[in-house]
């Protein structure tokens, strides 16, 4: 969904920007004057028309919801208070002991675990079990949702999240307990209480978990 975030540009990068400039006919002046370039396609995109509104000009692309700039605001309170490197410490903690948990529960991860993501973790369904009906059976029984894939994965693996708020010992745990749950209520084999297991043996290995990592 559309939302709000901080970035930074170079003034390299602001100038082939601001060449590609398009001012939108409901809000164009009769000083108007377009860029050189190709126009920028996407209205969430258009950075040209985004900078303009910090110029002189004052050029209004959209009505910011004050409701994004105070959640932006609480996001870097919380990012600032608990430190960068204990948060980066706390989601590569999370992300390991999911990925130790979901091995020892039998199953296979998707990708090279040197290009993994450290808030996500792809993992293959496995054979014989639907994956729309245990993501529901999560939802359901343990309002619990994991991610589902597009395009030539699209039934092949789930997406399970550990970032933000969910990147916490506790709510590792229960989300490992929650598909092994599932898993055996569909009929698929699996070392009951494995996943956990191993997840709280990855969490007790690591020196950084401390920071958030107390259920």
């Amino acid at each position: 969904p559309p939302g709000s975030a901080p970035i930074t540009i170079s003034d390299r990068a602001a100038a082939h920007i601001m060449a590609r400039r398009h001012v939108e006919a409901g809000i164009r002046g009769a000083d108007a004057q377009d860029g050189s370039r190709t126009r920028i396609g996407s209205n969430y995109f258009d950075l040209a028309m985004i900078m303009e509104y910090w110029s002189e000009k004052r050029l209004n692309h959209h009505t910011e919801a004050t409701s994004m700039l105070y959640a932006a605001r609480e996001a870097a309170r919380i990012m600032v208070e608990e430190g960068l490197e204990a948060r980066f410490a706390r989601h590569r903690a999370a992300s390991e002991a999911m990925a130790a948990g979901l091995r020892a529960m039998g199953l296979t991860l998707y990708g090279q675990d040197a290009y993994r993501m450290a808030n996500v973790t792809g993992v293959f369904i496995p054979d014989g079990v639907d994956g729309e009906r245990a993501r529901t059976r999560m939802r359901e029984e343990f309002e619990i949702e994991i991610g589902t894939a597009f395009g030539p994965l699209a039934g092949r693996i789930w997406r399970i999240g550990a970032m933000g708020y969910n990147a916490m010992k506790h709510k590792v745990l229960i989300t490992l307990g929650a598909l092994e749950a599932v898993l055996a209520a569909e009929g698929h084999a699996l070392p009951r209480g494995a996943g956990v297991d191993a997840a709280r043996a990855s969490y007790e290995a690591m020196p950084g978990a401390a920071p958030g990592a107390a259920s």
